[in-house]
């Protein structure tokens, strides 16, 4: 799944956040800093159902 810093994706536990930081993947599995109303989550590739929005390239 292409997933990039500013896109909206949405959870398989239903909620929804905007991308905030793209970790590379290397030792580690794929991850991404989400921020969800006021926190951000560190989450795992796997656990994205989906990109709802994309961020459009400038």
């Amino acid at each position: 799944m292409e997933i990039d810093v500013l896109d909206v994706v949405k959870l398989k536990d239903g909620r929804e956040g905007t991308v905030v930081h793209k970790y590379h993947a290397g030792v580690l599995p794929q991850a991404y800093e989400i921020e969800f109303n006021d926190n951000t989550e560190t989450i795992k590739e796997n656990e994205i159902d989906k990109v709802l929005w994309r961020a459009k390239a400038h």
